[in-house]
């Protein structure tokens, strides 16, 4: 049972689930066992300092190092400085920045005077954030000048922000509060707030491509949870680790693998703006990434664009890659393998689950064609999405989830009744458990194509055509269909030297009869410029449905 007492005087009881609504949360790893009072800053920052870890290296960002004691004076002051600001423990604080020290900062501040940090998508406009800030009933939003014009556009109608808050990087003008001077005018003394273990400290929003965003909530030992299950047993972090990638801090994923996993072992976060694929590489020179995280399109675009990176780029310090977000196909797994010598841990994790359920281990038998096993501390069941039941081993059907973390929404009792079943959190994922115990995922829920009867995944069909040497990308959907109801469209971009004909299409189509069950291959295939993708890289799938619908 969760205990929110901290917050009745800042958040009505009904913008928070029912008990009876709730996941059964399991702690089945002894790491996963805290204190009633938990403040995640004091774990993150205060207790490396007090251990004799400050002078590690806690960000590197450019050309300049932030030690822990260094962090931990900036969080100090800006905590305060909220807090002088009006800022009351429960209060929910907007961060808006590209991936900053400031962003980490800002919510690490947030957090460690009983606030809830809630970082937004830079990328979002006037009219989402309207909706998110006024759905969160947030009262301050810390912001990068650059990100301010959006945030200035919502304002008229904001209904709860007191404060602005403007870190000035960029020259921009405006009439706010100065990052830099809270920053400079804040004491550096700060005790963490006696926050409860299941207050909240962390919200964040759901990409919205199916209707409105989604507030998803995350206490202090929630967010503990993920560094202490899948970083710890899956990745097995020291503090000479450097973790690096381009995911935003405001994806769970991002935030994870930049902020909690670095921060909870006393190692370092390698922080790049707006990182391309150059970025990356160069960070990992220059900042000695070991654990490279990003997305699948991101370590293809890596292989594409620098197909001499390894030589060009000092990559020795390297020694694990985590790809999440999107399916990880075997060729892409197999390809950066084979040029950078590291293994690409896929992993499925959920901006409710907060991040990484099922993965294989660094060190284990990695299968690319699977997903892998569920992570210490989680159990998983595959049920039949009509009658709950679990059904047998290698039989497609929806996965239900258990463990430290689990889905719970703010101010949504009609999603949140639909998420858990059971006390299990039902994410929306078609899985199927192999004989081994590894779990091989479909597709989502939603992204199951019905042909002429039979179930189709999208994401297997889009594996097999990748295996193709003129596809660069590809997304498979389900084309409505008079007879069949729905047909399978591939929509392909090619690589920069292969071109578009009625040879290709059937050279696709064969490939795909060849490999997989004659019924699951592109009936149709239209070759696109790029596919549309969100700002954390996911395809828009439903966008793509959409226009075949229309």
């Amino acid at each position: 049972m969760m205990n929110y007492s901290y917050m009745q005087e800042t958040v009505p009881a009904e913008y928070l689930p029912d008990d009876g609504d709730t996941p059964d949360y399991i702690h089945p790893v002894p790491e996963a066992h805290y204190p009633q009072q938990l403040n995640v800053v004091d774990e993150l920052v205060d207790r490396h300092v007090r251990e004799g870890r400050g002078n590690n290296v806690a960000v590197r960002f450019e050309d300049r190092e932030i030690t822990y004691e260094e962090l931990q004076s900036r969080v100090n002051r800006f905590g305060n400085a909220l807090r002088e600001s009006g800022v009351e423990p429960g209060d929910r604080v907007v961060v808006r920045f590209p991936n900053r020290p400031e962003a980490i900062v800002s919510c690490l501040a947030a957090q460690k005077i009983g606030a809830v940090a809630l970082p937004s998508m830079k990328l979002l406009r006037a009219k989402e954030l309207e909706y998110i800030i006024n759905n969160a009933e947030a009262t301050t939003v810390v912001v990068y000048d650059d990100l301010l014009e959006e945030v200035e556009n919502a304002l008229p109608e904001l209904e709860t922000v007191e404060t602005v808050v403007v870190a000035e990087r960029n020259g921009v003008d405006h009439g706010y509060r100065s990052y830099d001077d809270m920053l400079d005018d804040g004491s550096e003394d700060l005790e963490a707030y006696e926050t409860d273990r299941d207050d909240l400290a962390l919200m964040l929003y759901t990409s919205g491509t199916t209707g409105r965003p989604k507030g998803a909530i995350h206490t202090h030992r929630q967010v503990l949870a993920t560094a202490d299950s899948y970083a710890r047993y899956c990745l097995e972090p020291t503090e000479e680790d450097v973790f690096g990638g381009n995911p935003p801090l405001p994806f769970a994923y991002g935030y994870g693998d930049l902020v909690t996993f670095p921060l909870r072992f006393g190692a370092t976060t390698s922080l790049v703006e707006d990182a391309s694929p150059g970025d990356l590489l160069e960070a990992v020179d220059e900042h000695e990434v070991s654990v490279l995280c990003s997305i699948p399109t991101g370590f293809n675009q890596i292989l594409s664009q620098y197909p001499d990176g390894p030589s060009e780029y000092d990559i020795s310090s390297l020694r694990v890659g985590l790809s999440a977000g999107e399916p990880l196909t075997p060729t892409t797994f197999e390809n950066f393998q084979e040029e950078y010598g590291i293994p690409l841990l896929d992993g499925i994790g959920t901006t409710e689950m907060l991040h990484i359920f099922i993965s294989h281990r660094h060190d284990g038998d990695i299968d690319p064609s699977a997903t892998g096993f569920p992570v210490p501390g989680y159990e998983c069941k595959i049920i039949d999405p009509d009658t709950g039941e679990e059904v047998p081993r290698g039989e497609a059907g929806l996965l239900a989830v258990r463990g430290p973390t689990g889905i719970e929404y703010w101010n949504r009792p009609e999603k949140q009744l639909e998420a858990v079943e059971d006390g299990w959190s039902i994410p929306g994922d078609i899985f199927v458990q192999r004989e081994d115990g590894r779990l091989e995922y479909k597709s989502r829920s939603d992204d199951l194509i019905i042909s002429s009867g039979y179930n189709i995944p999208g994401p297997e069909v889009e594996a097999v055509v990748e295996e193709h040497d003129a596809v660069s990308e590809v997304a498979v959907t389900g084309s409505p269909h008079e007879e069949r109801g729905e047909i399978v469209k591939a929509f392909v971009v090619l690589t920069d030297d292969a071109s578009a004909s009625d040879g290709l299409v059937e050279e696709i189509q064969n490939h795909v009869k060849n490999t997989l069950a004659p019924y699951k291959y592109p009936r149709a295939v239209e070759f696109m410029e790029t596919l549309p993708r969100t700002e954390t890289g996911k395809i828009r799938r439903t966008e793509l449905r959409e226009r075949e619908r229309q």
